[in-house]
């Protein structure tokens, strides 16, 4: 018998996550776990919001979110690219995203060495 692998998003299909409206999500990162919901609202125009949430305690809450938007769930970059009334947000993977990277550069004041 084989040992299934461990998948960080299991919901996410060829590099698209749709979160249904006030549907909670589950993420396992770092030993830890990730509590994930979107709210869409439909006034003045129709846009998102998404709470991360860790063991109880919020963590970071995206606010206004219209396609076009990116957000950072649990390390990883996410861009809007649908925001649905009352049904989903479609985020979409951010090919490319080094996280390394970016630190290295936020520690040096963006003067990373290229």
């Amino acid at each position: 018998m084989t040992e299934r692998a461990h998948v960080k998003y299991p919901f996410e299909i060829d590099g698209r996550w749709v979160l249904r409206y006030h549907i909670p999500y589950d993420v396992e990162h770092e030993g830890r776990s990730f509590h994930i919901v979107a709210t869409i609202f439909g006034k003045p125009e129709v846009h998102g919001r998404i709470h991360v949430g860790c063991e109880g305690t919020p963590v970071v809450r995206y606010d206004d979110l219209t396609p076009g938007d990116t957000v950072d769930i649990t390390g990883d970059e996410w861009r809007v690219t649908a925001v649905d009334y009352r049904t989903r947000i479609v985020l979409e993977r951010v090919q490319g995203h080094d996280t390394a990277h970016r630190d290295s550069e936020e520690e040096t004041g963006g003067e990373a060495g290229d």
